[in-house]
């Protein structure tokens, strides 16, 4: 733990062994009631969630995910597969850490498309879900080609500071990061940096592995997402902006091919909504949940 900031609470960390021997990682974040797994986006990790966490551990036993390659998740080899599938599996495999009995999931982005594929593999294990627009591409939708930008902006990421108040520093400065809660990046700051044997740190998800994580992605059937029989939220920002335009666009046919689904839009938010307004989230969370 990176003693210059302030943690975002969790109790205990455990590495987890997914299905193919990658590695992601479970957070215990304490608090009372029924099991809450919280998952993240493309590149971040579970302290994403640290701004909303105060507002949901009064109600929730609180787990953070981190996804293979994200935060405290480990890798076996460098050309590990980012398969939405292989995703999916390391969802499964904190379920199954956590007993394997069905719970409350809410997830941003990449973690709320692994969760749909791991709804659709497993139905049982999921007693409700709250997703933030989830990166699920459908088959019929077209596209000219990857997300260019994003790639291109995750190559040229910075990776090394010389302490975590400047990555902080760093961050905070620069979309999309400089629209969010302080709290919330004081969150992914801290579980996703690593120390350097000279003293400095360095971001654990690779900037060429989140590139590659955007330049994936097969589009499937949504009505294959048909199983999913649980109570679910797919929620989006208003704000969609030209980067992240075709999450928002996916949330309202993704919503109309689950029969248990409604669609929220939330008004001022962007992709990263979960990151800029965490009592708005919380609430609708809970509302969920309860």
């Amino acid at each position: 733990m990176l003693s210059s900031l302030t943690p975002p609470c969790p109790v205990a960390t455990q590495v987890l062994v997914s299905a193919d021997g990658e590695h992601p990682a479970l957070h215990d974040f304490g608090g009372d009631g029924p099991d809450l797994l919280l998952c993240h986006g493309n590149g971040l990790n579970a302290g994403m969630w640290r701004a909303v966490l105060p507002f949901l551990l009064p109600r929730f036993h609180c787990h953070g995910l981190d996804l293979r390659g994200h935060g405290a998740g480990r890798v076996t080899r460098p050309d590990y597969s980012v398969d939405r599938e292989r995703f999916a599996e390391d969802v499964k495999a904190a379920i199954d850490a956590l007993g394997g009995r069905p719970l409350f999931y809410a997830a941003h982005s990449l973690g709320g498309a692994s969760g749909l594929i791991a709804a659709r593999r497993w139905p049982e294990l999921f007693k409700a879900m709250w997703l933030f627009e989830p990166v699920l591409l459908s088959d019929t939708f077209v596209r000219e080609g990857p997300p260019t930008f994003l790639i291109e902006a995750s190559r040229r990421r910075r990776m090394e500071f010389d302490s975590p108040a400047e990555a902080m520093a760093n961050f905070a400065a620069k979309a999309p990061f400089n629209t969010c809660d302080p709290e919330a990046l004081r969150g992914y700051v801290e579980l996703g940096l690593r120390e350097l044997p000279d003293g400095r740190v360095r971001l654990t998800c690779e900037g060429a592995d989140e590139a590659r994580v955007f330049g994936s992605g097969q589009p499937v059937s949504f009505a294959t997402l048909g199983v999913i029989s649980c109570p679910v939220v797919i929620a989006r920002g208003e704000l969609t902006g030209d980067a992240h335009a075709i999450p928002a666009a996916m949330a309202e046919p993704i919503s109309e091919a689950i029969p248990t689904a409604r669609l929220e839009t939330f008004a001022g938010q962007t992709h990263f909504g979960p990151m800029e307004a965490p009592e708005d989230i919380a609430d609708s969370i809970i509302a969920l949940f309860s």
